[in-house]
């Protein structure tokens, strides 16, 4: 199971060398909308599914998913019947 962590456009368009105007272009989003997305990075779920979409192609990603970080979290295995009624 994984969990959604940080939005990390702020990180790629640095690492791109791609101002939030540049990208805004490119998308048809604002420069204001991106700045938000960027600016609110600690939210999870901060863009649609159709924003990440369009963000990654723009930014040539091969994955939505790279715009958030993501954490492997292993699933629970209860040890005992005991754990196991209690969930």
């Amino acid at each position: 199971m994984y969990e959604v962590g940080k939005c990390r456009l702020r990180e790629i368009l640095r690492s791109k060398r791609m101002s939030q105007v540049r990208l805004a272009e490119l998308t048809g989003y604002s420069k204001q909308q991106i700045n938000n997305w960027i600016n609110r990075q600690h939210v999870v779920g901060v863009m649609g599914l159709e924003a990440l979409r369009t963000i990654a192609e723009a930014l040539n990603l091969d994955s939505p998913y790279e715009l958030y970080e993501m954490k492997y979290v292993p699933a629970k295995v209860p040890q005992s019947p005991e754990e196991a009624a209690s969930d």
